[in-house]
């Protein structure tokens, strides 16, 4: 079975630059008035729905073998922990202190004892409000995935399927049949969400299961890869009734399985750069919405659009938070979680590395 997934970590890098372009989108557009492919128009980029399907599939390809082994459990959670928590912690507390000097630099919320604790710890609040670092929404969501997909390292897997497919089930009834959830945390327990999670598993048990021909993978990353436009385009004329999160769901899964597929049979060599940003992806997604915030201050208040233009101005953007985001890996999250897995992780073996280190480049 093979370790290294190149073309998965190609789509890695990709996704990051997609979320970033949509931001900046928004960005331009609330700042400056200036539309950017109209992409501020659009719910979301789809680039975290790919994130999440990827986490499910990364996550189920490597540990897949270690599954019913109470004793790789630990490490497990104690490599989730070092991989989100220290990166997204310090970043948070670089922003935290803006927040408290200029409050308008929020939403006005992030200053509040039940905001500060419930982003620190990644969880859900009462008002249902995002963490002090928005795009920290996801984590949550990531967090809970991995403590769910942790049940499977129980001795008996019989318990732990029958949980996950019941929480499974109620979280499809609650996306597409009659059941409706009030209290918070039933809603983010049960959130539809979940769901993608669940569809990058099913593509890695797939690809461990049964060969694909060659045909039927280059097709579904076609259709994978298109479903995004597709449905950037649908939500705004409705081409299609299909629902955004749900289009962009299934363009993911269909992306990831033929991708996948392809990797398992064939060797391909990415340039050394995308490999790069394809480990930064976490970095750069994290950083990136704290350098544009305060880019777009800056370049707001030195009139750096009437300057430059709309589309120079964008590029600048781009670049700026793209190079910052690889400072952030190279010189933040690189070492420290070097670092912090030397300390708490000190025998290493080939079931507990990180997956995310096992599929992709040597560099990490």
């Amino acid at each position: 079975m093979r370790k290294k997934l190149v073309l998965i970590q190609f789509s890695r890098a990709l996704v990051p630059l997609m979320v970033m372009l949509f931001h900046v989108s928004l960005t331009m557009n609330d700042y400056f008035d200036f539309n950017v492919l109209g992409l501020w128009m659009l719910p979301m980029s789809g680039g975290v729905n790919y994130f999440f399907a990827l986490s499910g599939f990364m996550i189920y390809y490597i540990y897949r073998k270690n599954l019913g082994q109470p004793d790789q459990l630990k490490n497990f959670l104690l490599n989730r922990f070092i991989r989100i928590y220290p990166l997204y912690w310090l970043l948070t507390l670089v922003l935290l202190p803006f927040l408290f000097i200029y409050p308008w630099y929020g939403a006005g919320h992030e200053t509040e004892l039940e905001s500060i604790l419930t982003s620190f710890l990644l969880i859900p609040n009462s008002s249902e409000l995002e963490p002090i670092l928005i795009v920290a929404w996801s984590l949550r969501h990531t967090v809970f995935f991995y403590l769910m997909f942790s049940l499977l390292f129980v001795p008996k897997p019989i318990i732990s399927k029958s949980v996950l497919g019941l929480w499974a089930f109620v979280t499809i009834s609650y996306a597409y049949g009659p059941l409706d959830l009030h209290h918070y945390w039933l809603h983010f327990i049960f959130d539809p969400v979940s769901l993608i999670f669940l569809g990058g598993i099913l593509c890695a048990y797939l690809i461990t299961k049964i060969s694909v021909y060659p045909f039927i993978s280059v097709l579904l990353s076609v259709i994978g890869l298109l479903g995004f436009p597709f449905m950037w385009v649908n939500s705004v004329y409705e081409l299609v009734n299909i629902g955004y999160d749900t289009g962009i769901s299934l363009a993911s899964v269909c992306l990831i399985f033929g991708l996948a597929s392809i990797d398992m049979v064939k060797d391909i060599k990415i340039p050394k750069f995308f490999n790069y940003l394809g480990n930064a992806a976490f970095s750069i997604y994290l950083s990136h919405i704290i350098i544009l915030d305060f880019l777009a201050e800056l370049f707001d208040k030195y009139s750096v659009y009437q300057k430059l233009g709309g589309w120079m101005t964008s590029c600048v953007l781009l670049v700026i938070m793209l190079i910052g985001g690889c400072l952030v890996h190279s010189y933040v999250e690189k070492p420290l979680i070097q670092k912090l897995k030397k300390v708490f992780i000190k025998k290493k073996t080939k079931t507990n590395k990180d997956p995310e280190i096992k599929l992709v480049a040597k560099e990490v």
